[in-house]
Order: structure tokens, then sequence, then C-alpha cells
């Protein structure tokens, strides 16, 4: 009987550890260009089912993908990610640039929409971020610009640190491949 209490002590204490919060890293500074638009607002990324778990996915094995219930986004991330694009547009474009809903009475210039196919990398591994992005005039509604992305992005360091500061870089180069449609200046 004793030995059974001690185990089950043992295991419930097992269990109760806190989980660990990641936020991703700032954005990096930038080089402005200007923009045919003087705003833009940034629609919320449409992200794969595990990317938008509030545990961090990770691949495990070739086509598996873990949620580790102990280390999760200190954000949702489809809020962090959509939030991180948005600042990385605007460290390059001379132009407001904000998330919806869109803080003014007045229509933004331009509506980036981006839907995310795959985002998902592998602690100490390459990180992988593919889908498609579209430029939409908001007085029209007509699709002024687009393209398919598949970025790769090399760990950042150890763990789930490095892990998020891939998911950060990548933001960071669709940013980049975004402002460079939205400015007709390929991305540097």
């Amino acid at each position: 009987m004793r030995a059974t209490l001690l185990l089950a002590a043992l295991a419930l204490a097992a269990c109760g550890g806190t989980p660990d919060y990641f936020l991703l890293p700032a954005p990096q500074p930038a080089q402005q260009a200007s923009s045919p638009v003087s705003s833009v607002v940034v629609a919320d990324m449409s992200l794969p089912a595990y990317a938008s778990a509030l545990e961090i996915a990770s691949l495990t094995a070739p086509g598996v993908v873990t949620l580790d219930k102990t280390q999760l986004w200190a954000d949702t991330p489809q809020r962090a990610l959509t939030r991180q694009l948005s600042t990385a547009l605007g460290e390059r474009l001379r132009a407001r640039v904000g998330t919806e809903p869109w803080p003014s009475f007045d229509n933004p210039g331009l509506r980036v929409e981006v839907t995310v196919d795959r985002f998902i990398g592998a602690e100490g591994g390459a990180l992988d971020f593919a889908g498609q992005y579209f430029l939409i005039s908001p007085s029209s509604g007509q699709i002024t610009g687009g393209d398919r992305f598949a970025i790769t992005v090399p760990s950042q360091g150890e763990g789930y640190p490095g892990l998020l500061a891939a998911h950060a870089v990548a933001i960071d180069r669709l940013a980049a491949r975004i402002a460079g449609s939205i400015t007709g200046r390929p991305a540097s």
C-alpha cells in the first residue's frame, strides 16, 4: 500500500510542472521603401491546425507533428504571427501598417491576406514555411498582386527558442517578399 501511494505521489509530481511560454523575437529593422499606398492592413493569417495550437508544434519524425503541452506560445500563434508580419511590413514600407480590425474610419489602401500551407520545423533542424499571399484593393475587392512562397530557415539556436527564432526569420523573409510586391522592388 505504501509503495502504491509513493508511486502515485511521484506520478502526480511529474505532471505538476508548469509549462514554459515562448515569445517570438522582435522583427529586425529594415530599410524602408516608398509605398504606392499610404496604409496597409494585414488580415489574420490562415494557419494549419497544428500551427494554430497554443502548444508548440515540431516535427519529431518525417511527417510526424508533435504538440508539446509543456512548451507553449506566449500568445495565440495566429495573433502573434499576424502581428509579427504587420510589424515587419511596417519596418519596410513608408505607410501605416496594422492588423484587423483596422483602427480608422477610412479604409486602408491595401489588404494583405496570407494562407499558410506548412509552418513546421524540428528542434535543431530547418523550418519549412509555405503558402500563398494576396494583395487586395479594399475599395474594389480586386486582387492586385500575390504569389506562392516556400521559405526554409535553419534553426536559429537550440531547443524551442531556436525554433521560434526561425519562425521570426521566416516571417521576416515573407515580409520582405510582400513589401517587394507592394513597392515593385525585389526583396533584399
